[in-house]
């Protein structure tokens, strides 16, 4: 079956992305994604939108999975569903976030010196029928991109009008989601309002109990020349998660495939936001603001070595992280002439500050704790600013060029007896961008910068090893072309240098410095739309991760080497739409000497939409359409189960989800 889903990849070629047919009898949402996407700030050949169509027309096994329209970009899980997910784009293991900088209508999401990760980053909070859409960057590129963007961002967006929605959904396994929504204007604006339920046991002998309650209170008030728009969202989420298991003990029949070694493992989350952002146009300039208050809160009990360390009460730890975090954010655009040549001088400058009230690390049994390894509170304050020139120097030239710094300043309160710490850097991160073109339908970027991560303020023990801030440098040349109608082409080959793979690993309590990084790869993808009722897309990345200076031990655990993506819609009727998406990733070396390497994983997703009248459709999803018994996740260390006499080095892996059909109708009105 795994040989029929790869035939699929090769022979398909496509996505579920139709466009819009004109005077169509049955109003069914759109999933219209040709035509040029918009890039962003910074353009470049690998970068793109994302709009409210592509996301009606993916199916998704979970939220953060909206995020896999980015090519190249793959989201796992290892856990519970309230747990952050597992990210890999360029050659990165992203863990839950640390190279890949994502926010919300200017609100940052990733979370610096996190309980669990660096950069950890949760999506599980959104509504995906409330969200627009997205912009995506490759690189650190971006004058607007600071922490976290070594890989790439995301800019995801609200909806600003949605029609009245009574939907539920039914799935296998549990499964169920309810959500309300819907748009009332009025006083020169649009209040938007929703409420989504859902509850989840999923297919493990040990039942997730999950129990998730999201919300999205919006109002958008748009005038001729100004814009004003006050969000406020709350996320609730508990569960229990089976975690990953070891190979040897499913391969003898101790465990079953969707089983569990310790049942007390899980955890619950919140997440608040209110957010207000206001942007005017007045002549040749426009201008922006954004102010936001975060309220977040996670206890995670995990256990992954079961009782390789304690014999007696086992391995479980508890992750602790209490904090609430604010920030402003402010950007203008000044239109100019320079050399006779349109010109707009771009800056901006945004601030955060994290006050973590609460961070620990505790060992624990049973979700009680014995132990504390660590418990700290932290400061951290984020300053920084960026000016650039954006230029016209021909008909055929357009330049951006500019820089961004960035200030991180930290406070470390121990609590736990170890020594208190503090410290600062600066970063400095010049950006170029070039596009050439068109000729013949063509357009060539050159794009280069130089970008960072942070590293968890916890990991300064007061060692010469330690860096705040670690820099990245990158490069990437592309293309993009529309050779004929209906038919778009992307290229990008790019290269990236990362100065230390230092990071705070929250699993252990402790830092683990790595060498010095280098990745190299290319980027290609495919949209091909040759008649209004059929559609196609697909893209496939390959990477090269190495680790400098480390003879024989050189390989970065779960780079994926090569990943891809093809999908195929069709409008078999005016009112019935069906797609077909296929995932490959090739397996990723475990180990630093490449020896034990994980297995591939192909994954085929079915999708029907239905309008059986105007206000009322049906949504068919069967994923994992084939089956396949593949894992989310794999890792390879030692272990050992209460029946053992001694650790055992073994892969450990988190099962895919089985195939599983969800059906979802709605009412619009």
């Amino acid at each position: 079956m795994r040989a029929c889903g790869f035939v699929v990849v090769m022979t398909c070629y496509a996505m579920p992305c139709l466009a819009h047919v004109k005077d169509e009898p049955v109003a069914l949402e759109g999933i219209e994604v040709f035509g040029e996407r918009e890039t962003g700030v910074t353009p470049s050949a690998s970068s793109g939108r994302i709009d409210r169509s592509e996301l009606d027309a993916h199916a998704s096994q979970r939220t953060g999975d909206l995020l896999e329209l980015i090519p190249g970009f793959i989201t796992t899980q290892h856990s519970g569903e309230g747990k952050a997910n597992q990210y890999f784009a360029r050659g990165f293991n992203l863990d839950h976030g640390t190279d890949f900088a994502v926010s919300i209508e200017n609100v940052p999401l990733n979370l610096s010196s996190h309980g669990h990760g660096q950069g950890y980053l949760d999506v599980n909070f959104l509504i995906p029928e409330l969200l627009a859409g997205y912009d995506y960057r490759k690189g650190s590129y971006s004058l607007r991109d600071g922490d976290f963007a070594t890989a790439g961002s995301a800019e995801l967006r609200w909806v600003d009008d949605t029609p009245t929605l009574v939907q539920g959904s039914v799935g296998e396994y549990g499964e169920r989601r309810g959500l309300v929504a819907g748009s009332l204007r009025g006083a020169g604006g649009t209040l938007i309002a929703g409420v989504d339920y859902s509850v989840n046991d999923g297919p493990w002998v040990l039942p997730m109990d999950q129990r998730a309650v999201r919300g999205l209170l919006r109002y958008v008030r748009d005038g001729a020349t100004a814009r004003s728009s006050l969000t406020v969202s709350a996320y609730d989420n508990r569960w229990t998660s089976s975690d990953q298991i070891p190979e040897r003990a499913v391969a003898d029949g101790r465990i079953d495939r969707f089983g569990f070694v310790d049942g007390s493992s899980g955890g619950d989350t919140h997440r608040y936001i209110v957010s207000a952002s206001h942007s005017r146009q007045a002549g040749d300039a426009q201008w922006s603001a954004t102010a936001y208050a975060v309220d977040y809160r996670l206890q995670l009990f995990s256990n992954f070595t079961y009782f390789l360390d304690d014999p007696v009460n086992g391995d479980q730890f508890e992750q602790f992280d209490d904090r609430s975090y604010y920030g402003v954010r402010v950007d203008r655009r000044q239109r100019l002439t320079l050399f006779g040549r349109d010109a707009a001088l771009v800056a901006g400058i945004d601030t955060r500050y994290d006050r973590i009230g609460d961070v620990g690390l505790y060992r624990t049994a049973a979700r009680q704790r014995l132990d504390t390894v660590r418990r700290d509170a932290i400061d951290d304050t984020r300053l920084g600013g960026f000016v650039g020139l954006e230029l016209s120097t021909a008909e055929w030239m357009h330049l951006t060029a500019g820089t961004r710094l960035d200030h991180y300043d930290y406070e470390v309160e121990s609590r736990s007896g170890l020594a208190d710490r503090s410290g600062d850097e600066l970063q400095w991160s010049p950006k170029l961008s070039l596009i050439l073109g068109p000729w013949a339908a063509t357009q060539f970027f050159v794009n280069a910068g130089r970008g960072f991560h942070s590293n968890d303020a916890r990991g300064d023990d007061g060692s010469p090893g330690f860096d705040p801030l670690v820099a990245a440098r990158g490069a990437e040349f592309g293309l993009r072309s529309a050779p004929l109608p209906g038919l778009e082409l992307a290229l990008a080959l790019w290269a990236l240098e990362l100065d230390s793979e230092l990071v705070y690993v929250g699993d252990a309590g402790q830092t683990e410095p790595n060498n010095a990084s280098r990745r190299r790869g290319a980027e290609f993808s495919l949209r091909y739309h040759p008649f209004d009722w059929l559609g196609f897309d697909a893209d496939w990345t390959v990477t090269r991760a190495r680790l400098e200076d480390a003879p024989g031990e050189d390989r970065i655990p779960n780079a994926i080497p090569r990943a891809g993506r093809a999908s195929i819609g069709v409008r078999v009727l005016p009112d019935l739409q069906l797609g077909l998406q296929v995932r490959h990733f090739a397996g990723a070396p475990l180990i630093e000497d490449g020896s034990v390497t994980a297995r591939d994983g192909t994954r085929a997703d079915l999708l029907l939409r239905w309008a059986a009248t105007p206000q009322l459709s049906l949504r068919a999803e069967l994923l994992n359409a084939f089956d396949e018994d593949d894992a989310d996740i794999e890792y390879f260390y030692e272990s050992r189960l209460a029946d053992e006499a001694e650790a055992t080095a073994d892969r450990h892996f988190h099962p895919a989800l089985p195939r599983l059909l969800r059906l979802t109708l709605r009412a619009a009105f």
